[in-house]
């Protein structure tokens, strides 16, 4: 049978990314297919951030070879890391260079929570506070409000795969914060969507990832509504 006889995503992610790639292919729905390219991630701050932003066109015309439906940029810091816009402006740059649909993590965790109807978060990352504090005002800059917002202070990207779903439990249980309505864990890197519905139900709260997001948001901006279970998001 043809490959992607539904759909093909394409997914950009950082060079040390095995999760992403990993968590595409578990989930995706009969007749999605994922074809993937790598760009270069030395250092998980604001100047290695930007340094990755700079290869996604190069990563994207390649990428284009495999004739996706959409191109993902799949990373949230990335893609937020020079504020309010640069998700769009990403966008329009793999739009430009390829002709094909495009999506960045970012922006598929802001159409994530606004579906969910949230307005009060609790973030946690195993970012460095120098990116933390970039992340919350992009989401702040978008209209929600970071009630809390904790890191594992990673700098090397290598330790994001490496990072164990109860490490991340831990460190959100400990950030949850009265008033809040959704958990937000962000960085691609981490492999925790198996780990969804039980944060859910022991938190008492929506729980969205990064990558959780991004097979989301490019699953329906392809019209596919298929409920892969992971989580509340899902159902939507």
């Amino acid at each position: 049978m043809y490959c992607g006889w539904r759909a093909r995503i394409g997914l950009i992610m950082p060079s040390s990314g095995t999760n992403p790639e990993h968590e595409f292919h578990q989930y995706a729905p009969e007749g999605v297919t994922v074809v993937t390219q790598r760009v270069l991630f030395e250092r998980v701050d604001p100047e290695g951030l930007r340094e990755m932003g700079a290869r996604v066109d190069e990563a994207a015309q390649m990428l284009a070879r495999a004739h996706p439906d959409i191109i993902l940029f799949g990373c949230t810091s990335g893609s937020l890391i020079n504020g309010l816009g640069y998700d769009q402006e990403l966008i329009k740059r793999i739009e430009d260079k390829t002709g094909i649909k495009a999506l960045t993590t970012s922006s598929a965790v802001l159409m994530a929570l606004q579906a969910l109807g949230s307005r009060r978060l609790v973030v946690t990352t195993p970012y460095i506070d120098r990116v933390n504090e970039i992340e919350k005002k992009f989401l702040e800059d978008n209209g929600f409000q970071v009630l809390n917002i904790k890191g594992l202070q990673n700098l090397d990207p290598d330790l994001m795969p490496l990072e164990p779903l109860h490490r991340l439990y831990d460190l959100t249980k400990g950030a949850l914060t009265p008033g809040a309505d959704t958990v937000f864990i962000s960085c691609t890197g981490l492999g925790i969507c198996y780990g969804i519905n039980m944060m859910e139900r022991d938190f008492g709260l929506p729980v969205v990832t990064s990558n959780q997001a991004s097979i989301w948001g490019a699953l329906r901006a392809l019209s596919i509504r298929d409920d892969v279970g992971l989580g509340r998001l899902f159902s939507l």
